[in-house]
């Protein structure tokens, strides 16, 4: 079911004003990245992709914000909401996936990186893209 399934995480890193070696940087951004692989895999491991047919919503994006120990702080936001019922049916399954994989333990596993990780914003796209 999730072979043709496509979810793409990406964060945003904030540029610090102190500065920062290059292989630093390129060390952090290492970290970052397979930390936002494990999240992603996680919310996609809890995705129920909804049955929708060929005039489906393509994408559905959602920031949601996250507290030192992984829990979500807040509510999931839809990002550039529509009011068509396939976008609707997408929306609601992302929303769901984010809350039922929470708490996101990597956050608590890595408090260095918390300030990196505090905001996700993640795009789930339909089978059919």
């Amino acid at each position: 079911m999730f072979g043709r399934a496509v979810i793409a995480l990406s964060l945003a890193i904030p540029l610090g004003t102190s500065a920062v070696q290059a292989s630093d940087k390129e060390a952090l951004d290492l970290q970052v990245q397979a930390i936002a692989q494990k999240i992603r895999l996680s919310i996609q491991a809890c995705w129920n992709i909804p049955d929708m047919r060929k005039d489906i919503a393509r994408t559905v994006t959602v920031k949601f914000k996250l507290d030192k120990d992984g829990t979500i702080i807040g509510k999931p936001e839809i990002i550039k909401p529509s009011k068509a019922k396939s976008f609707d049916l997408l929306a609601k399954s992302s929303i769901r996936a984010i809350i039922r994989c929470a708490p996101y333990s990597v956050i608590a596993e890595n408090p260095a990186l918390y300030d990196e990780l505090k905001e996700i914003i993640i795009n789930f796209s339909s089978p059919e893209n």
